[in-house]
């Protein structure tokens, strides 16, 4: 469908264009048959799924959730050395799910000691992922997103400030989200917290970007993920994987 909507649009501007060459300027008017998938495009709700930290003993039950839904999601991983995250990467790329960069220690004290240590620990991961699992990624997310706690601090602040500005020179695209499950908080924060939480950041979100967490002691996640697809699906949303050309979300 898209490849077709995409062969319509190229005929018709190039009718455009050559009517006005030789014509003079006409008014643009949409082909019947195209009419409908336009504006199908244009009231269509899109979610992302993601996942920061892992993997982690729960990615597999996650994967398999996620199987069953038919749905995508996109992962922000950490370096994980143990012997079940090996099995997990590779279940990640081949069950067709996006890898992206978060971190390869995750440990504040390191990433955010200053501008090159941020970097030498983000490379350090993409170093991993590519020459074990050849994956190669310019889709970043900072450890506590781009307006975490550190960068409220006055001492912290210009360090946050350089890695955003260096990210952005070095051709990286980092991303927030614009809806928080809150399972991140704490492992007690309940299944039903989780899913109302996301119910709740659902208004008025045309393309949401959910934040959910890939941890080993977060099983609640795990038990809400269900729900939150059933609802997401019946919300009309359909479900995609972040890349270079998706809407940036941003929270500067």
């Amino acid at each position: 469908m898209k490849k077709l909507l995409h062969l319509y649009t190229i005929v018709f501007c190039f009718s455009m264009i050559l009517s006005e060459t030789l014509a003079g300027p006409v008014h643009a008017i949409i082909p019947e048959e195209i009419t409908p998938l336009v504006k199908s495009k244009e009231n269509q709700k899109t979610v992302y799924l993601t996942f920061d930290d892992g993997p982690s003993t729960n990615t597999m039950d996650i994967l398999d959730i996620l199987d069953r839904y038919q749905v995508k999601a996109t992962f922000f991983v950490k370096g994980n050395e143990e012997p079940y995250a090996k099995k997990c990467y590779e279940e990640m790329i081949e069950r067709g799910h996006k890898i992206a960069l978060h971190s390869y220690t995750h440990d504040y004290s390191i990433v955010y000691r200053s501008t090159n240590s941020f970097f030498e620990d983000l490379n350090r991961l993409e170093t991993m992922l590519e020459k074990d699992y050849g994956i190669k990624s310019r889709i970043v997310r900072l450890p506590g997103g781009s307006r975490n706690r550190l960068r409220q601090q006055a001492s912290t602040k210009p360090i946050i400030n350089g890695i955003l500005q260096q990210l952005t020179d070095k051709g990286y695209i980092y991303t927030d989200w614009n809806i928080d499950s809150t399972d991140g908080i704490s492992p007690t924060i309940s299944e039903h917290q989780i899913i109302t939480s996301v119910q709740r950041g659902l208004k008025n979100q045309k393309q949401a970007n959910i934040l959910l967490h890939d941890i080993n002691s977060m099983k609640n996640t795990v038990k809400a993920l269900p729900k939150i697809i059933e609802i997401l699906k019946k919300e009309g949303y359909i479900f995609d994987t972040i890349d270079e050309t998706t809407p940036k979300v941003q929270f500067n």
